[in-house]
């Protein structure tokens, strides 16, 4: 099993009390696997994906990336695990604003050899039609470009695992289907994909969709029950 979430919980302090974000959360997600969780806004789902991913520590409960609990490594080998086995795709890109396309594709590649480096973040760019924008910085680039150039970061390193928050929450129609259709074939190609979104269109390319209420994973289902009640 590439990603196990076992009974996760994490509770943030509001005013005199606390928020139970996510509240006993258990998931599998294997090789192939396109899953997406669907939620509004303020219901856990960042915060869930943020653990999964070994940003964010849980209050209890495990995360097990390919059998290893991240949390257990030292702040430097959880930074090396992530850069060895994951890769994100946030909704507001987080592209270094200085940098121009290709460098930002390169970012995760500081230690590598620079030479195979630069050849796979030109295929990528290639790959997501940005070849006329490899000099330009993201301030050059529509809201499409720029979430092709963080999913070709996304993948510079070939990671087992994508996470993805909200990743089409900015885009037009055809950018969505650029981002979809990319995470779609990632989850063919033997990877798996986590996605988190509010987007009725982007979880119809999931192979399997979870709704998230009050913290809590419920089957679409119990979520349209539980809007309508």
């Amino acid at each position: 099993m590439l990603l196990e979430l076992e009974q996760l919980s994490k509770s943030f302090k509001s005013g005199p009390g606390r928020v139970q974000a996510v509240d006993g959360v258990s998931l599998t997600v294997d090789a192939t696997e396109f899953v997406a969780i669907q939620g509004p806004s303020g219901c856990g789902k960042s915060t869930l994906l943020l653990m999964a991913g070994g940003l964010l520590s849980p209050d209890s409960g495990q995360v097990l990336i390919e059998g290893t609990n991240p949390y257990r490594l030292s702040s430097d080998q959880r930074a090396r695990f992530r850069s060895q086995h994951l890769g994100f795709v946030f909704q507001q890109f987080h592209l270094v604003p200085y940098l121009n396309v290709l460098d930002n594709v390169l970012t995760p590649a500081l230690a590598s050899n620079r030479s195979q480096a630069r050849e796979r973040a030109r295929a990528l760019i290639e790959q997501f039609g940005l070849e006329q924008r490899l000099h330009h910085t993201p301030a050059q680039l529509s809201t499409g470009e720029k979430q092709r150039v963080a999913l070709a970061r996304a993948l510079f390193h070939q990671p087992k695992i994508l996470l993805a928050d909200e990743p089409t929450g900015n885009l037009d129609s055809e950018n969505s289907t650029i981002v979809l259709n990319a995470l779609s074939q990632f989850a063919a190609d033997g990877g798996c994909v986590l996605m988190v979104s509010h987007d009725d269109q982007a979880v119809q390319s999931a192979q399997r969709v979870l709704g998230i209420r009050d913290g809590r994973l419920v089957t679409p289902q119990e979520s349209e029950s539980l809007v309508n009640s």
